[in-house]
């Protein structure tokens, strides 16, 4: 008897510890797509001119010769260190192993005995 209740506690640990590992990997792929979206310009708030061109009011289209917005480059370059936290963020996310704390496990399990009697 006693060594079935231990095949049981090893068995619903080694579950537990599964389905948590399943819901941080999804977490972890959802952020991952947000980053790789807003890298992509998805969520950029910032419009990217085509260099040397500009419209004006009835669309027709000329070349201008130096920057179209003064704060353009300062824009660009808030952009470029955004990225550039994002994919090191990334990268910190998939080069860690998911981690779990045993001592919540076991309160789970303690927890789960209780309302079992």
């Amino acid at each position: 008897m006693l060594r079935k209740n231990r095949e049981d506690r090893k068995k619903t640990k080694d579950f537990l510890t599964h389905e948590k590992n399943i819901t941080i990997n999804k977490d972890n792929q959802i952020l991952l797509n947000k980053l790789v979206e807003i890298s992509s310009g998805k969520w950029s708030s910032i419009a990217t001119p085509l260099p040397g061109i500009k419209k004006n009011r009835n669309q027709s289209v000329r070349v201008v010769k130096g920057p179209i917005s003064l704060n353009m480059g300062v824009r660009k370059r808030e952009t470029e260190r955004i990225e550039k936290e994002n994919h090191a963020f990334a990268k910190r996310l998939f080069d860690k192993q998911a981690v779990l704390q045993k001592k919540e496990l076991d309160q789970g399990w303690n927890h789960h005995i209780q309302y079992k009697k």
